[in-house]
């Protein structure tokens, strides 16, 4: 143990062949050290199974564990960091197809001195001048089938992800760097392999060569072809469109019926994110790995997104609300009447697409079932808010009603999807604790959002006695900590393309504030 963590004399050739000093604080000193400390933080993290994505919190604590049983310098923390963070996500990038996968290389790997690249808005254009290693990298990532860029900003690098051009990043940078990117990356589900560089300071540096190697060796085994999830938002946004949903629903065949027609149809189309079809589609295609969306599944989503619009219709009647997402509501335009009888047709056609013999037989009873309890579940927290028009309620009461209320529709689509898969009970009751959590905050979420008298910052305000600021903080920490409920949800979630899907989904849900 001591070769490994004593560090080099001045004279070693490791030093001698340096033009700038290794950084003192961050980086191993020597490779022989660099090498032993990534085998046995290797076969550390694989004692422990772990499905990504890990919570950075679980990643800074294994790599404080490690730090500890084995006696390591506190000052390389951070490189051990970056080394079981690559430990943790090798198993994913495995599984992703090498052109799908890009090499990220910084500008301080040319010779400044005597470079002649010239640049464009994506990065360095490199002339293949000899003069520095990039080159040589560059065609060995192609060579493998990989994408080569030369630039200082991955803010590209989140466009290609999210647009499904790019599924994981392998990185050279300073620990800096990859101390400020690859946390973004775990957050939004990236997997992501970062080299350090060696030194600090941007001119001349260097790197373990064997570990970029190994990084872009790494096979491909049994490589998922999931659609990405831009891709899966633009099918879901086209499933909603005016001719597609004419094309599922019954009320087509009635020209006769235009006006309540356009209702229907357009509280599916034109308002939301249609977050809940979306997470029913992901969760079927994350458990089946599957790269084909069928049509009956296209059903599914749809029921789902119709049980959510009528609550709505029905929530703003219940309420008297005459604007939903900034234009008058159905009631308000059409009277009461109709728009009961739109959220109704609704219910409806929700239940018709889930028993349709389009669907397998052996799920339609299973899937109604699970929008049916869904369906009461929400009744009750509606009924439960009602309740507390009358009375003070407590801030408990509140939250349990947010959990009532908005958490089911969440469960029934995540449930939805699984049931499809023909796996609900391997996940059953993970996703019934993610859909408590998910719901609540993103309740939380719109009431900080929303400028409405009948929010939780206007009630905590006038109950507590407090300033609007005040009580925007404490709805602020509660969004916090259900936020993390979630996630903490889906670090139980023991299907990696599902945990991978769910964790990239619900950062956008559920922004980080």
């Amino acid at each position: 143990m001591a070769d490994l963590i004593t560090p080099p004399a001045p004279d070693t050739p490791d030093h001698a062949e340096q033009n700038h000093p290794l950084h003192p604080q961050a980086v191993p000193p020597t490779p022989e050290q660099r090498r032993e400390l990534r085998t046995r933080l290797r076969a550390y993290v694989d004692a422990f199974q772990l499905i990504p994505p890990v919570p950075r919190a679980r990643l800074l604590s294994l790599t404080t564990d490690f730090l500890a049983k084995h006696d390591i310098p506190e000052q390389w923390r951070d490189w051990c960091a970056v080394t079981v963070s690559n430990a943790i996500w090798e198993k994913a990038i495995r599984r992703i197809p090498r052109e799908r996968r890009l090499l990220l290389l910084p500008f301080c790997l040319r010779d400044r001195d005597s470079c002649s690249a010239t640049f464009d808005d994506l990065g360095l254009l490199c002339n293949d001048c000899g003069r520095c290693l990039i080159p040589a990298w560059q065609k060995q990532a192609e060579q493998l089938g990989m994408a080569p860029l030369v630039a200082e900003s991955s803010s590209r690098v989140a466009a290609w992800v999210e647009a499904g051009e790019i599924e994981a990043v392998i990185g050279v940078s300073c620990l800096d760097a990859l101390g400020k990117a690859f946390p973004s990356l775990n957050r939004h589900a990236v997997p992501g392999y970062g080299i350090p560089l060696n030194r600090d300071g941007c001119k001349n540096t260097n790197f373990d060569h064997d570990e970029l190697l190994y990084a872009l060796a790494l096979p491909e085994e049994n490589p998922i072809s999931t659609p990405p999830l831009g891709e899966l938002k633009s099918h879901i946004e086209t499933l909603f469109q005016d001719d597609s949903l004419r094309h599922h629903f019954a009320i087509a065949e009635h020209n006769d019926l235009s006006q309540f027609q356009a209702a229907a149809i357009g509280a599916l189309s034109k308002h939301g994110k249609h977050y809940r079809p979306l997470l029913t589609t992901l969760v079927y295609l994350a458990l089946t790995e599957s790269s084909e969306i069928p049509a009956w599944v296209d059903r599914i989503a749809i029921a789902v997104e119709c049980f959510h619009k009528a609550s709505l219709i029905h929530d703003d009647i219940e309420d008297d609300d005459d604007y939903r997402y900034g234009e008058e509501t159905i009631h308000y335009q059409l009277g009461v009447p109709i728009a009961i009888n739109v959220g109704d047709y609704l219910l409806g056609e929700g239940y018709r697409l889930l028993a349709s013999n389009q669907l397998p037989a052996s799920q339609r009873a299973e899937l109604v079932a699970a929008a049916a309890e869904g369906h009461c579940q929400l009744s009750i927290g509606q009924a439960r808010e009602f309740e507390l028009h009358h009375d003070q309620p407590s801030l408990d009461t509140v939250i349990n009603t947010f959990r009532l209320k908005t958490a089911p529709a969440f469960h029934v689509a995540f449930l939805l999807g699984a049931i499809a898969a023909g796996k609900a009970d391997d996940h059953r009751e993970i996703l019934l604790h993610l859909s408590n959590a998910l719901g609540v905050a993103y309740q939380l979420l719109d009431d900080l959002e929303d400028d409405n008298p009948a929010s939780l910052v206007t009630l905590l305000s006038q109950t507590n006695s407090v300033s609007q600021p005040e009580a925007a903080a404490t709805v602020l920490n509660l969004y916090r900590d259900y936020r993390n409920q979630a996630f903490n949800a889906i670090d139980q979630v023991n299907n990696m393309q599902l945990k991978i899907l769910l964790a990239r989904v619900t950062e956008n849900i559920l922004p980080e504030k």
